[in-house]
């Protein structure tokens, strides 16, 4: 029985996903890269918070209350990075904004995630290749885009195997926020 229980643990993390247009400009990249490295497909993403294991109502009410009182955020990009690491083998960095480390914060919190270290980025591939072949690749790449528009929170199933992930809810953020100066205070 013990055995059982270890398999069916489930892990899960919060993602932050792009406008329309950010993600079919990305995915072109994405294509290309993986295409160029025989990597494994999956949805390009920003990992904001995670992982956790247990999903219940309170989290899903209370990730959609922060959706629904945070507008899109505006990324600046900072280029192509790559590391020796798979899960950061080849990314478009992201710069650190002050609005995106306190939605990274808010999320962190509403999980009980102990913060460490952020480097945001969105990865184009995963997997392990020399430096000097992702170096090759990125002297043919286009730019990535130089603003990423950040438009909804999803929650995704991870499991060991890529291909296995799985978005399960996704909270679309609020396109622009008027009353964000009359919320709270005396007017």
């Amino acid at each position: 029985m013990g055995i059982m229980t270890q398999s069916t643990k489930k892990t899960y993390y919060i993602w932050g996903e792009f406008s329309h247009t950010d993600f079919t400009s990305l995915n072109k990249l994405q294509h290309t890269v993986n295409h160029s490295l025989n990597g494994p497909l999956f949805k390009l993403h920003l990992t904001l918070s995670g992982p956790f294991q247990i999903l219940d109502e309170k989290i899903l009410g209370e990730l959609e209350d922060l959706a629904m009182t945070n507008s899109v955020l505006e990324m600046r990009t900072n280029g192509y990075g790559t590391e020796d690491n798979i899960f950061q083998s080849f990314y478009v960095q992201i710069q650190v904004s002050p609005e995106l480390l306190y939605l990274k914060e808010r999320l962190d919190d509403l999980l009980n995630i102990p913060p460490k270290e952020y480097n945001p980025h969105i990865s184009l591939f995963y997997g392990n290749k020399e430096p000097s072949i992702k170096d090759e690749i990125i002297s043919k790449l286009d730019s990535p885009p130089g603003m990423i528009t950040l438009d909804k929170l999803s929650i995704v199933e991870i499991g060991d195997d890529i291909a296995s992930w799985e978005v399960l809810y996704s909270y679309p953020l609020i396109e622009k926020l008027n009353a964000k100066l009359t919320l709270g205070r005396p007017v």
